[in-house]
């Protein structure tokens, strides 16, 4: 059976869904094309500035948390890295030196920009229209803003709808290339964000971009490396990604909708285009794992498209969308008991501590539940290593 995997994004055809995100993957031609022939079908440049402080990241910058967790997936990143390091028309050099080196590759090369001010923001424009990149994506999301009064970047900026039209109403004046608003999920609606873009013109949108965080070191009393605030994303964010993905679908956003955020594996990429996004975005497990990422989660998303019969990407985008159960129309009405497989059940002890509701008790080393106190909330079945507790609808 053969697969097609293409998408397109406000007129641009990308070979697959996958982009890799503006970040330290991006941040030089060689990258760029490294994660093209990686299988990448678009890749987003690191962003444009002309701001001198945010072309200099500090050092260290980079902090993985839960680190044991690397290999099951679930770790966090927490970083400061700003915009590139090189000036605007570097990045336009860039931009033209991929073109250049993958041509032949059906792959499209955005480039990320960011202006503090409206003249910087045309001026941004057309300098990568002219390098020829295929979208430009604005940076109306990076957590890294230091508060400066009436700053026109990042998500202080991003956070007002208002902005957000002011800005991409400009640019779309200043370059005849398709604009993507990226959103952030930091101190803002991102329906009413995304509403804002599409009045001034978005022709796409990247949802979402990560949070700002502040960690504490406790035997330092205070912030651990750069010692200060930061950008903090992973694969817990997923979740939240898919939320905003369907909440902007269901408030009849027709635009292209590039899911971001917490993509770690095949699975979560499935999951954003069940939920409506046309294309995913990744930075941090690109970060974490290489260019070698893309090759795996193409392997992944053919292989469960084979097994689920799909030969389209068109055959499953938003298919979940419907299936989603509003609040009104929870099941409020049908008991569930839970109860334990004594075969199973290893006596450790975790669904007793656990039970909001002392349900569960410990009976010659195993646990058994009684029915009249079990309120059937599924804690217990879903907190269990070994798959002890399940759940019984009654009558």
């Amino acid at each position: 059976m053969s697969l097609d995997l293409t998408t397109e994004i406000a007129g641009v055809k990308l070979r697959n869904p996958l982009i890799a995100a503006s970040g330290p993957p991006t941040a030089t031609a060689e990258r760029m094309v490294r994660l093209i022939k990686a299988g990448a079908a678009a890749v987003v440049t690191k962003t444009a500035s002309y701001d001198p402080e945010y072309q200099r990241s500090p050092r260290p910058r980079f902090n993985i948390l839960h680190k044991e967790a690397l290999k099951t997936g679930f770790f966090s990143l927490h970083s400061i890295e700003l915009a590139a390091r090189f000036a605007p028309e570097e990045i336009a050099h860039q931009v033209m030196e991929v073109k250049k080196l993958v041509k032949d590759e059906d792959c499209a090369v955005i480039a990320s920009i960011a202006g503090r001010n409206e003249e910087e923001w045309i001026r941004l424009a057309e300098t990568m229209t002219v390098a020829g990149a295929d979208m430009l994506e604005l940076n109306l999301s990076c957590p890294h803003t230091r508060g400066v009064e009436d700053s026109l970047w990042g998500r202080e900026a991003g956070s007002d709808p208002k902005v957000c039209e002011f800005v991409i109403r400009n640019v779309k004046k200043a370059s005849g290339i398709p604009v993507i608003g990226k959103i952030t999920p930091d101190g803002a609606n991102p329906v009413q964000v995304a509403l804002g873009m599409l009045a001034g013109g978005a022709d796409a949108l990247v949802a979402t971009a990560r949070f700002s965080a502040l960690l504490i070191d406790v035997e330092l009393e205070a912030p651990p490396l750069w010692g200060g605030y930061g950008g903090y994303g992973g694969p817990w964010m997923l979740p939240m990604s898919c939320r905003w993905v369907a909440r902007l679908k269901e408030a009849g956003v027709k635009a292209p909708i590039i899911g971001s955020g917490g993509v770690s594996d095949w699975k979560d990429v499935v999951s954003l285009l069940l939920v409506g996004a046309e294309a995913v975005q990744a930075c941090t497990a690109v970060i974490v794992k290489g260019a070698p990422f893309f090759e795996e989660i193409l392997d992944g998303l053919k292989s469960w498209m084979l097994r689920k019969g799909y030969g389209s990407l068109k055959d499953f985008i938003g298919k979940a969308l419907p299936r989603i159960v509003p609040f009104s129309s929870l099941d409020r009405k049908t008991i569930y008991k839970a109860f334990v497989d004594e075969a199973r059940c290893t006596g450790c002890l975790q669904c007793v501590v656990s039970c909001p509701f002392d349900a569960i008790k410990i009976r010659q080393g195993k646990a058994f539940v009684d029915s009249s106190k079990c309120d059937g909330c599924g804690l217990c079945a879903s907190i269990c290593l070994v798959g002890a507790p399940s759940l019984l609808s009654k009558p």
